[in-house]
């Protein structure tokens, strides 16, 4: 099946912008007679999840590419009490930049931030609360944009009038792309006439434009339990639907084989990656991917520390900058659609259009 041509389109701009970043880091640049090296942590589920982990990795190894210079090199883990000794290690290995993978990951993160405020650090999807002049940059994507579009791409595609979205764990980081995904369906309803149901998150009433996405939903309780992820989808496709969103990392692989034990009809929607690049094999059940620019933002911080350019700050990707881009893997998708959601796209980047689901009736 890798050998099957997919389209690809993704919905927002090309290039990655870092934003606005506010504390100068001098970094450790590397010099022609050493290496510089760029480590990362992974969280659970492992280097080989097909999601945010393998995203952050290839995301130094493409700074490797672009900088001969630049040595990589990862340790996974396996839990949460791995992360403070795997980034201690990295620590006394002098890395030039140290990567963390995930929400999970704040607290270690932060504790050793705090503890080497001299070492440079980048998280993935998460904001620590750290003291003033700590060298950490904070990788966020505003992911409820591109769930939109999944969203509304889900309600006009499905052929039963179901869909369904479920977490590993509800965090904000979870619940902002579960969030925007009903929030698309809902706005389809509301602009079709139609009455599409989604399944799996119930948002409620909260203040969105700060990042506080209540409600409550279907969550497995981590990101690596892929039986879990097979249950819950076979169980959805029995309650009517034909098309799931798993926000759940190497999880969703268990989505992908109940798809498979569905049968034809059933699709998914990958997130983080392309699905299409990061499964190959299982592309032809991927009915579109809802990313988020995790390869391309930890590349721009590794390279930036290499060369003494490393700022602290916050970096938040959106359809504007890139990154946060909905691709569409399958060539069923009519050409209506498709320019719907560049219409959207635009209304999304404008602020015409609200993210906020409860802006629309529920079905």
């Amino acid at each position: 099946m890798g050998s099957i041509r997919r389209l690809a389109m993704t919905l927002g701009a090309a290039s990655l912008v870092m934003g606005t970043l506010t504390v100068s880091v001098a970094g450790t640049a590397a010099t022609a007679a050493s290496k510089f090296k760029a480590c990362v942590v992974t969280d659970t589920g492992g280097i080989n999840d097909k999601s945010f982990n393998a995203s952050a990795y290839q995301g130094v190894k493409d700074a490797m590419k672009a900088n001969k210079n630049v040595v990589g090199s990862y340790l996974s883990s396996t839990s949460s009490a791995d992360y403070a000794p795997n980034i201690n290690s990295f620590i006394n290995k002098k890395c030039g930049i140290i990567v963390t993978v995930g929400f999970l990951m704040d607290a270690a993160t932060t504790k050793a931030a705090n503890a080497h405020p001299k070492q440079p650090f980048a998280i993935v999807d998460d904001v620590p609360t750290v003291k003033k002049g700590t060298h950490v940059l904070a990788l966020t994507y505003a992911t409820n944009q591109d769930g939109f579009l999944a969203g509304y791409l889900a309600a006009a595609s499905t052929k039963k009038g179901t869909v369904a979205t479920y977490g590993g764990m509800q965090f904000p980081t979870v619940a902002i792309y579960m969030d925007g995904f009903v929030a698309g369906v809902r706005y389809y309803n509301k602009t079709m006439g139609a009455a599409v149901k989604s399944l799996g998150w119930n948002p409620t009433p909260g203040n969105r434009a700060k990042g506080v996405f209540n409600g409550t939903g279907t969550f497995v309780g981590n990101f690596t339990d892929q039986t879990a992820g097979k249950t819950i989808t076979a169980g959805d496709f029995a309650a009517g639907a034909d098309i799931v969103f798993p926000v759940a990392g190497s999880v969703g692989l268990g989505s992908i084989a109940a798809a498979k034990a569905a049968g034809p009809g059933n699709q998914i929607l990958w997130v983080d990656t392309n699905g299409c690049v990061s499964d190959a094999p299982d592309c032809s059940w991927f009915l579109a991917s809802v990313t988020k620019g995790v390869e391309a933002s930890v590349k721009a911080a590794v390279l930036s520390a290499a060369t003494n350019k490393f700022k602290a700050g916050s970096y938040v990707g959106t359809l504007k900058n890139g990154g946060a881009a909905l691709i569409l893997n399958s060539k069923s998708i009519p050409a209506s659609v498709k320019a719907k959601l560049k219409s959207l796209t635009a209304g999304i980047i404008s602020g015409a259009i609200s993210l906020d689901p409860n802006s629309y009736p529920a079905p």
